[in-house]
């Protein structure tokens, strides 16, 4: 291990040859020594046995730069991200540094693009991922543009906006972190289930919660309130173990109780016109009430569509001919098993109440001529 001041100082010929071995061996080993050199230039090689470091002086002669280590591991200066401690010839702004102990950056431009450290990488800026699979955690602070299956499995944050690109334009989901909501577009689902089975969209238009799979669709809640877009009005209020409320205007209409059902205000049921005819067939599934006019003398046959309990009135009119007589069918039970007569005057009316005792068995009262 040697140094040398590289001045060949005057002498003997024996002298001056010593002189020259020590200039010779400094210059092999590299200036190799536990200390610098004395006499230092610019450019200068010097092997640091002290830290195990080859250096090179620098250009202004007041320093020295490290290269690698005397074992053959490459080192480099920290750098940062405008000087980066390897960097193109071409672009000495771009390229690696360390911003601090365990940390790898990337840096392009004098802006730092990636930092991995011990907590994992943080991607600034937009990344295009065409089908990876990511076992750590990923930070992503800027874009992910993904054109192939990505598998992320550690946890991963997004720190703005997701986009999800349907393949229908028009149709993507959002997460817009300003708002802090998962956005759908217009006819972009939200499908549950194996088969589809449940569908909640917006059409653009309407809103429809589509249940087209096995079994019902089932809203659990001991307390559900279905109100108006404005939520200052009451539509529709159940409540567990006790009422459930049906409301006009806010106002309280219909509410069950453990009795039956309470009723605020009047109730109306349409009167449903039937078909005149020979044999006339009430339906009674289309309406409680039902009116004819009667062309003709006619027969009323069994109602179909019976259901026990339900009541209602018939009303029967002559038409302007008058003298129309009717016969009913033995499901019709008359006050002391007799059918009525009806009024005979032309465009008078007569009208039966009946409740339905049970299948067939319809009890009838009759008011004849009223006006």
């Amino acid at each position: 291990m040697a140094t040398h001041d590289y001045v060949i100082d005057n002498g003997t010929g024996a002298a001056v040859r010593t002189d020259l071995n020590n200039v010779l061996a400094a210059i092999v080993s590299n200036n190799s020594s536990s200390s610098e050199p004395s006499t230092k230039y610019a450019y200068q090689w010097w092997a640091d046995t002290t830290t195990g470091i080859l250096k090179i002086r620098n250009s202004s002669n007041n320093g020295w730069v490290e290269l690698l280590q005397l074992d053959g591991t490459l080192t480099l200066e920290d750098g940062s991200a405008s000087t980066p401690g390897l960097a193109f010839r071409d672009d000495l702004n771009t390229g690696i540094f360390s911003s601090g102990a365990d940390n790898f950056d990337i840096a392009t431009g004098g802006s730092v693009r990636a930092n991995i450290s011990s907590t994992g990488l943080n991607v600034t800026g937009t990344v295009t991922d065409d089908g990876a699979v990511h076992d750590g955690n990923v930070d992503l602070n800027g874009n992910i543009d993904v054109s192939g299956t990505s598998t992320l499995n550690g946890a991963t944050t997004f720190t703005d906006d997701v986009t999800f690109d349907g393949a229908t334009a028009g149709r993507d989901i959002v997460f817009d972190r300003s708002d802090n909501a998962l956005e759908f577009a217009d006819n972009a689902k939200a499908i549950f289930g194996t088969g589809a089975d449940l569908e909640i969209y917006h059409s653009g238009s309407e809103t429809f919660i589509h249940d087209n799979g096995t079994g019902g669709l089932i809203l659990r809640s001991n307390a559900l309130r279905i109100n108006n877009a404005a939520n200052d009005e009451n539509m529709i209020v159940v409540n567990e173990n006790s009422e459930v409320s049906l409301y006009h205007n806010n106002v309280k209409k219909i509410e069950t109780a453990s009795g039956g059902v309470s009723l605020t205000g009047g109730a109306a049921a349409n009167i449903t016109a039937l078909s005149d005819g020979a044999t006339i067939t009430i339906d009674m599934a289309t309406a409680c009430h039902h009116s004819v006019t009667l062309g003709g003398n006619r027969t009323f046959a069994a109602p179909s569509n019976q259901v026990v309990g339900q009541s209602g009135s018939i009303f029967i009119t002559q038409d302007g001919t008058g003298s129309r007589t009717a016969s009913f069918n033995s499901a019709f039970k008359f006050v002391g098993g007799t059918a009525p007569t009806l009024t005979t005057g032309a465009g008078l009316t007569d009208r039966i109440d009946y409740i339905i005792f049970s299948s067939n068995v319809i009890h009838c009262a009759v008011s004849l001529d009223v006006k």
